[in-house]
């Protein structure tokens, strides 16, 4: 399911927006909303935003937490739940959390009388910097990972950095892996930025505009790829560095041993040592230090567990959307802020596997 970037697509950052959003929906037009959120976000956020809605209608609706809570089942409770409601087709659902809940609601969104207006308040860093961004929506199956899913930008993705100080530091590291994505993809200086940031990686000590700023930066890098290709079909692909053997770690994990974040920082390990393998990425152990000390600055795991066998994680590899003609397709860095596309071989990328899986309880790898 496709269509056209909405005109009026947007991306508002400020700190206090939480209290502008109802003022906001009336201005365009609405009179109420469903919100979707899960457990942990309406504990910590829902009065504030509730308080910012009070000019409209609303109702909530709250869904588990975690990634192996993003089923069709749930869609089926939620298209239940929005029948209930009575929503109409000028009904907006807004998805008020993480990655998760953005996926979620905005699939429902796009399906549920064949499409209803849909904005994203993200509340985590993964949500800012990178899934609230470009339109992408879907759940899993257990065959792997956003099997299911539609193309359904929000109208506005209205983030307020006030949301990232109740969030626990796992999911704050986890959010700094996709920005060191978007580092390795287009900015030395985003990483050099990043680096900064985590001496020391305590994000309770930084200001708000030091947040501001790295968010927006990382957001920029995501937006101006997905505007130059919103379908995916050239450079967009480039926004899978990590995520091809990150997405079948986080299946073999059952959606509950590694957040995205910790699967795909494994996954950007493993694409830059492919890289050096190929010979196609120069200085390729420095950069692949920098990675790692980031990594453990946030307590990020390093190595893959002994638990994780090969033949598990390759079985997710096979079903990567990205694979052409059988073959599996891994985006390289090439230097510091470009990378490209390669068709890799299973063989290689269990050498690379097993690489990381010795070095499990090792301080430094290589």
């Amino acid at each position: 399911m496709r269509r056209d970037l909405p005109e009026d697509s947007k991306f508002v950052l400020r700190v206090g927006l939480l209290d502008r959003i109802g003022s906001l929906l009336v201005q365009s037009g609405f009179d109420r909303c469903v919100v979707v959120t899960d457990h942990n976000v309406a504990t910590a956020w829902r009065p504030a935003l509730q308080a910012g809605l009070t000019p409209l209608r609303q109702d909530w609706i709250v869904v588990p937490a975690g990634e192996e809570h993003k089923t069709l089942d749930h869609v089926r409770d939620l298209y239940g739940r929005l029948l209930g409601l009575d929503v109409e087709r000028q009904t907006p659902v807004l998805a008020f959390g993480g990655g998760v809940v953005g996926d979620l609601a905005g699939f429902v969104a796009a399906t549920w009388l064949r499409g209803l207006p849909f904005f994203q308040v993200p509340t985590t860093l993964v949500a800012m910097v990178d899934s609230s961004h470009g339109g992408k929506t879907g759940v899993d199956l257990p065959e792997g990972k956003n099997l299911v899913g539609a193309w359904y930008p929000a109208r506005v993705i209205w983030a307020d950095p006030r949301t990232l100080r109740t969030l626990p530091r796992r999911q704050w590291a986890s959010g700094m892996v996709e920005a060191v994505k978007a580092a390795l993809l287009a900015s030395p200086r985003l990483l050099e930025q990043i680096e900064d940031f985590s001496r020391p990686p305590d994000p309770s000590g930084r200001q708000d505009a030091e947040i501001q700023e790295l968010v927006s930066e990382a957001a920029r890098i995501k937006r101006e790829i997905v505007r130059r290709d919103p379908w995916e079909s050239g450079e967009r692909i480039l926004l899978n560095l990590g995520h091809t053997l990150g997405h079948a770690l986080e299946r073999a994990g059952d959606y509950a041993r590694f957040t995205h974040g910790e699967a795909v920082g494994l996954g950007l390990l493993a694409a830059l040592r492919l890289a050096r393998r190929r010979a196609v990425l120069p200085d390729a152990w420095d950069l692949l230090g920098r990675v790692e000390s980031l990594l453990a600055a946030w307590d990020l795991p390093r190595a893959i567990p002994a638990s994780f066998r090969w033949e598990v994680v390759a079985a997710g590899l096979k079903r990567d959307k990205k694979r052409l003609q059988g073959k599996l397709v891994f985006v390289l860095p090439t230097r510091l802020g470009r990378a490209e596309v390669f068709e890799v071989d299973e063989a290689e990328v269990c050498q690379v596997f097993e690489e990381l899986h010795a070095a499990e309880g090792s301080p430094e790898l290589g």
